[in-house]
């Protein structure tokens, strides 16, 4: 497959929104991979500092008024804290496919008659398709992402 559309950006920590890309096709194609990753997914122990223990028992108290020991917050830091962004995909104005799995690299595919678990099948892929990244909680800053866009 040839890449057909390619694009990278950086998220920072707290970013929700959404970034949508409008990629004009060429020609009518039958098959297409929209591959996404990202880089950071979740807290590693190198960054789990006494001031982010400190910010989680905080913000647990103060937004759902449980108190929780230092031990309780850095497991909470360490396995319950995710990046959370998603891949919607239309297809001129049409709903074509949305993945919600928490992996670093997903791909979203067509091939004819068939497509990957959240999405439509397509047997022509023509016109305007417009890819967006749906960022739910970016947990650290300098997040980076790629998206591309193959397609024969």
């Amino acid at each position: 497959m040839d890449t057909i559309y390619r694009v990278e950006g950086t998220l920072n920590q707290g970013f929700v929104g959404q970034i949508t890309y409008t990629v004009c096709l060429e020609k009518a194609y039958r098959k297409m991979d929209i591959r996404f990753s990202f880089n950071q997914r979740t807290y590693g122990e190198s960054d789990v500092t006494p001031g982010l223990i400190a910010e989680t028992q905080r913000l647990c108290l103060e937004k759902y008024g449980q108190e929780k020991s230092g031990e309780e917050a850095r497991r909470a830091i360490l396995h319950d804290m995710k990046t959370e962004l998603h891949t919607l995909a239309e297809l001129n104005g049409r709903f074509i496919g949305c993945v919600h799995k928490q992996l670093l690299t997903r791909h979203m595919v067509w091939d004819g008659e068939n497509a990957s678990e959240g999405c439509v099948p397509q047997k022509e892929i023509d016109g305007v398709l417009q890819v967006t990244v749906l960022a739910f909680n970016v947990l650290k800053d300098q997040t980076r992402y790629e998206l591309a866009v193959q397609a024969e």
